[in-house]
């Protein structure tokens, strides 16, 4: 290889090392700006550790969806620590839960988390779901012994099936918001109380068959009045207590994966009809302690705005957070809005009172011009906004209104007596002048001789302070030719000497 050809080589791996370098600057510049991420809608638990089925599996599907829309979703073997989360999750439990596992889920529910509790047929024998009745009853909700099924309406997939009852009868709530139609997959209904409410019910065909063998409920004995059709086959309920909330629903698997629903589905049963859609509905009204905690910011940044005079502003901020107040029934943050909201109302109208005094003072329309500004100044001040105040009484000051310019001539004067303390005497004496001006317009006599006679105190005062200042730089000049010329002369002497040695005089050698 030639002497050529190896330096081309060089400037070639000399450019790809350039290249290299300036690509590691690009991104270290891009990690140093920061990234707007989306906040967090809430924290899920699924409880796994009281069921013999498999629902993280079964529920795998509904977690990753849940991740996707901002949710930390985890699955726990036990239920203790519970403060950190938004949502506790229990599907198809066949344990018992402990006195201690139930007084957390209770104290968890009353302090504003959100309960899901998610039922199934043929997995809940007699014994499991008088057990899981044990929890759900609190809340007015009792999961029955049955399967819900549908001659009529149903879901086809390689055949019809009865069981896979469609629904499609909501009350309207946020939870079924934009929700038209689901179905169930072998699901049970429920009884419900006085304290919960109904979400979700069957058609005219609907109704939850107690005795079918095909589902695993052979044998006992049959009470037709606790079989129920129609409007009173309820299959999905809610209830508040305390600070929370809970939604019952009477299956699992409208919410599954394909891989643990079966091969007969085209697709997950979590993407059919409105599915997904009503599982995120569940947990956006369920997560009250994320939304709370979002509230308290939004309203400071509210405040904030009020404060910096963006009304319009502040009063978005606040219609929103209205709206999670609402949800989370904080009382005490409802009332801070409502103040806030006032403020920021009136400080709309204020504004819009002082753009049309402006115009109107532009116009020459003084009178119309004043009593805008005028009304949009006591806004001001009723509010505390003090700046846009005493901009109203500046303008109102153009109009001649002798209120206005007495405000106006009396900040003058303060202002220049807080400029004379701080020694400020040039600006101290223009506003006393500006003071003056506005006082000779109005006639007060003795206000424009107490200007006059502050304006003389400065000048002379400013006088002063100016012969003080030259005598002390003459004398300065003085002293430093003084220091000049003795150096000057101890410099020359110096030399002198240096010069000139002293005259040593010769004696004669002695004779001894």
């Amino acid at each position: 290889m030639s002497i050529m050809e190896k330096l081309k080589l060089i400037d070639f791996f000399g450019i790809i090392m350039y290249m290299k370098r300036c690509l590691v600057l690009v991104i270290l510049l891009l990690c140093a700006f920061p990234v707007k991420t989306q906040e967090l809608q809430g924290r899920i638990l699924i409880d796994i550790g009281h069921s013999s089925q498999d629902i993280e599996r079964i529920l795998d599907d509904l977690a990753d969806e849940l991740e996707i829309n901002y949710y930390d979703t985890e699955f726990t073997l036990s239920i203790q620590y519970l403060d950190p989360y938004d949502v506790l999750v229990i599907a198809v439990p066949t344990m018992p839960f402990t006195v201690e596992e139930l007084n957390a889920i209770h104290h968890f529910v009353d302090n504003g988390g959100g309960l899901l509790l998610l039922g199934e047929s043929g997995a809940l024998s007699t014994k499991n779901v008088e057990d899981f009745n044990v929890l759900a009853s609190y809340y007015g909700i009792e999961f029955q012994r049955d399967v819900v099924v549908d001659p009529e309406n149903n879901l086809t997939l390689d055949k019809a099936y009865p069981e896979i009852p469609i629904i499609d009868h909501f009350e309207s709530h946020p939870v079924t918001r934009n929700v038209r139609k689901i179905f169930l997959v072998s699901g049970c209904s429920m009884h419900l109380t006085q304290k919960a409410r109904k979400l979700a019910w069957g058609g005219e065909e609907t109704y939850g068959d107690r005795l079918s063998e095909i589902y695993g409920f052979g044998g006992g004995t049959y009470d037709p009045g606790l079989e129920k059709i129609g409007e009173d086959l309820i299959v999905m309920a809610y209830c508040e207590s305390g600070k929370g909330r809970v939604v019952a629903l009477g299956d699992t698997s409208l919410f599954r994966g394909r891989a643990s629903a079966g091969t007969l589905w085209e697709q997950d049963p979590l993407e059919y009809l409105d599915h997904k859609r009503l599982a995120l509905n569940i947990f956006s009204w369920l997560s009250l302690k994320t939304k709370a905690g979002e509230a308290s910011e939004m309203v400071a940044e509210a405040q904030d705005l009020i404060e910096q005079g963006e009304y319009q502003e502040a009063k978005d901020i606040l219609e929103d957070v209205r709206a999670i107040t609402q949800q989370t029934k904080d009382y005490t943050m409802s009332r801070q809005i409502t103040n806030l909201q006032f403020m920021a109302n009136k400080g709309i109208e204020a504004d819009r009172l002082f753009e049309e005094g402006k115009k109107s003072l532009e116009e020459l329309e003084c009178d119309t011009a004043s009593g805008f500004l005028e009304e949009a100044r006591l806004i001001y001040e009723g509010i505390g906004n003090t700046k846009r105040a005493e901009e109203c009484i500046m303008l109102l000051s153009e109009c001649g209104v002798t209120t206005a310019m007495m405000q106006r001539a009396d900040l003058l004067f303060e202002e220049g007596e807080e400029f004379s303390e701080q020694g400020k005497y040039e600006e101290a004496i223009q506003s006393f002048e500006e003071a003056q001006g506005l006082y000779e317009q109005l006639e007060i006599a003795v206000k424009v001789e107490e200007c006059s006679t502050r304006i003389e105190e400065l000048k002379k005062y400013g006088q002063g302070e100016e012969q003080r200042d030259e005598t002390l730089q003459r004398n300065r000049l003085i002293l430093a030719v003084v220091l000049i010329v003795v150096t000057a002369i101890i410099v020359i002497v110096y030399v002198w000497r240096k010069s000139h040695p002293p005259y040593e005089e010769v004696h004669p050698p002695r004779r001894y």
